[in-house]
């Protein structure tokens, strides 16, 4: 199925489809909009001019990659001419963007009537727009220290009633033997928060979330910051989300 959209946006905009899909991003126009992101459950879209460079471009770029086995999300440009018949002009005026303001990103959730804009006040970086599309979508996104085995456990563990939680525990401790060395220092964060919610109840993911954010706020070293973000990534895979992204009533 997802091939046989694939080719259709190709022969709908044919000349720049190559360059598009090549980094897993789709290039859309007024034409396929409504067409192809309605085929979705979620469609990140970039707003920006016509041929995009810079870290910003380099970011959302990175994310479509790194979402390229994610079939529910589609990852897609509109390029906006202010030249010529200006192409895509009204289309992103329509979602408030312009080339005052070029890049815009919106998350279009089925379902929703209006977009959701991405606002990069903590940067935009690949990482922020992967946590911005997890946490409205519940979509599955690897974040930066997080395993997917470990991951998938997390939420598991997170859902289930305290008996289940120490059989899942313990099959997170047979994980750990067979983790990649350079996941090493993440299994042992997800089997030490596994181990505080065992301790302490559910409230331990929302201190230690504000505990963690807290400290990320203030001064500290660059390996300091690159620590703690990987372990607020983690808990976040100790967090549930609904249909719709939110967290719910029984979240933390």
């Amino acid at each position: 199925m997802q091939l046989l959209l694939f080719l259709s946006i190709s022969l709908i905009v044919p000349s720049t489809y190559q360059a598009a899909t090549s980094h897993g991003s789709v290039e859309l126009d007024e034409y396929s909009f409504d067409k192809i992101t309605g085929k979705f459950e979620a469609s990140l879209i970039k707003f920006d001019v016509a041929f995009p460079y810079g870290d910003k471009h380099d970011a959302f770029v990175a994310l479509a990659k790194d979402a390229k086995d994610v079939d529910e999300l589609l990852v897609a440009e509109v390029g906006v001419k202010d030249y010529g018949e200006k192409d895509n002009e009204e289309l992103a005026k329509k979602y408030g963007a312009t080339k005052d303001n070029f890049p815009v990103v919106k998350l279009f959730v089925k379902g929703k009537t209006e977009p959701i804009a991405f606002d990069d006040i903590k940067g935009f970086t690949s990482d922020e727009l992967r946590r911005f599309v997890r946490e409205n979508t519940g979509l599955y996104l690897s974040l930066p220290g997080c395993v997917r085995e470990l991951d998938k456990l997390a939420t598991k563990f997170i859902k289930a009633k305290t008996d289940e939680r120490k059989k899942l525990f313990a099959k997170t401790e047979e994980v750990l033997t067979n983790l990649r060395e350079k996941d090493t220092v993440s299994g042992k964060i997800y089997k030490t928060i596994m181990e505080k919610v065992l301790e302490k109840g559910d409230d331990f993911v929302k201190s230690e979330n504000d505990r963690v954010k807290k400290l990320l706020s203030g001064k500290i070293s660059e390996e300091k910051k690159k620590e703690l973000g990987m372990r607020l990534n983690i808990l976040q895979s100790f967090q549930i989300f609904d249909k719709n992204g939110k967290q719910n009533k029984e979240d933390l």
